[in-house]
């Protein structure tokens, strides 16, 4: 799906509307998971009616071969599924290039990018990605209890660092931000960030579910699209545990 002339953000959008659904299901199972392609493979099958894409993190990144999880994106994109790396990319201009090129290959549609790396390399690194065809997703707040340590900290001139990490990713043209679905306060203030400067910039909120996140709330507080995992691919019917979410989602106010 990577060489489609339409970026990644629009193929999100006709996805998601075509399937009515905002979730994408994290692949990322415990350490001691076995089968993993295998895995993988049988979570896309049973979900691929209820979301619009997949989230491949290192539980399935470092212990599959690059052939491997070829075969996986694969059988996503025949599913009518994206696939999105979560790398958290972060590093120097030439090791970022090489790394978004092999994901490219492997078959990714999107990779998620640190801000922290800079504001000139993160722009450095949108353009890469889009002369790739694929979409770049900047990590904005993770979902984490811990995030506030790194995330909620005020850097030199009192400036909080994920304001500075979301106005990195809109000035680089990203295709997305990261901002956990447990930080109901942020995403409305990044919300109404958008409405002031008129911008489209999908916001992905991963946390819904074993961590706590509430999807009907993170949807109304302005998430576009929903990142969960273990509440669904742990569960006895992962179709029937992702049409729940998609459902959901689909109807904020309860």
């Amino acid at each position: 799906m990577t060489s489609s002339s339409s970026s990644f953000s629009q193929r999100m959008a006709q996805l998601a509307g075509k399937k009515k659904s905002r979730i994408v299901v994290a692949l990322d199972p415990a350490a001691n998971k076995r089968n993993l392609k295998q895995f993988a493979i049988r979570t896309i099958d049973a979900v691929a009616g209820e979301a619009c894409a997949v989230k491949f993190n290192f539980h399935l990144l470092l212990p599959l071969s690059s052939r491997e999880i070829a075969e996986v994106t694969k059988r996503a994109h025949s599913r009518r599924l994206l696939c999105i790396a979560d790398i958290k990319l972060n590093d120097i201009g030439d090791t970022n290039e090489v790394a978004l090129e092999h994901l490219a290959k492997m078959g990714f549609d999107a990779a998620i990018a640190n801000p922290f790396m800079g504001a000139n390399t993160l722009a450095s690194l949108a353009k890469k990605a889009h002369a790739l065809g694929m979409g770049l997703i900047a990590l904005v707040y993770m979902s984490h209890p811990d995030a506030a340590d790194g995330y909620g900290l005020q850097a030199h001139g009192g400036m909080m660092m994920y304001r500075i990490f979301l106005d990195r990713a809109i000035k680089a043209y990203v295709d997305g931000i990261v901002v956990g679905a447990t930080q109901a306060d942020i995403l409305n203030e990044i919300s109404e960030k958008k409405k002031e400067l008129k911008i489209s910039l999908p916001v992905y909120s991963p946390g819904v579910g074993a961590q706590g996140g509430d999807a009907r709330q993170a949807v109304k507080s302005g998430s576009d699209y929903l990142i969960i995992g273990r509440s669904i691919f742990q569960a006895k019917d992962q179709a029937a545990a992702a049409r729940r979410f998609r459902l959901l989602a689909a109807s904020p106010s309860p």
